[in-house]
């Protein structure tokens, strides 16, 4: 693997910041109150520093959504230890709960709104990945093989993002992954072979 440059790391430093900043200012104000005009202040960058790295303020939304994917893909997808395809979605799930409990409430509660059609946009390594381990439990006979891997994925996520929904009215009172999994292991048995 090549070294990257000085120049390179500045870059890569800059981008993160402006997206952190971005991030902080959203949790406090909101999204739809913030500008990029403010962004660029807090982040001490230009207007035009800010566009050579983001076209518009809402790839910072879609940029929250490829570092999920990326962890998904990366730290996930071959990372889950359960043999069982239906424990393994429970698995699965846990990681779900625990990355939006990482990103922290306030980001989820920006999320989490009728606008954001993020949620529903197909073929995300978060999606493929659930989609290749259902996969595979059909073909191991552990999942019923009456919907495709893609429509039980979309059942899931429905109850998941009901369940991170919840957790935000609730402002966070209580332990997601606990939720997660217990919801999980109730509608799991559902798509059993």
């Amino acid at each position: 693997m090549q070294k990257m440059t000085k120049r390179q790391i500045q870059a890569i430093n800059t981008k993160n910041n402006i997206y952190t900043i971005a991030i902080n200012l959203m949790e406090k104000k909101g999204y739809d109150n913030i500008t990029i005009e403010e962004i660029c202040k807090k982040a001490g960058v230009s207007v035009g520093t800010f566009y050579h790295y983001f076209k518009s303020k809402y790839d910072i939304f879609i940029e929250i959504y490829t570092k999920a994917d990326d962890y998904f893909y990366n730290n996930v997808a071959n990372n889950l230890k359960e043999h069982n395809t239906l424990d393994k979605i429970i698995e699965y799930f846990d990681h779900y709960a625990t990355y939006n409990t990482t990103c922290g409430i306030d980001t989820m509660k920006q999320l989490y709104n009728p606008n954001n059609k993020m949620f529903i946009k197909h073929g995300r390594f978060m999606q493929t990945v659930l989609q290749d381990i259902i996969k595979k439990g059909q073909e191991k006979n552990e999942i019923c093989i009456d919907m495709t891997p893609e429509k039980v994925t979309e059942y899931l996520f429905i109850v998941a993002r009901g369940v991170v929904y919840d957790w935000c009215l609730h402002d966070g009172q209580y332990d997601l992954n606990e939720a997660m999994n217990t919801f999980m292991k109730h509608l799991i048995v559902t798509f059993k072979s």
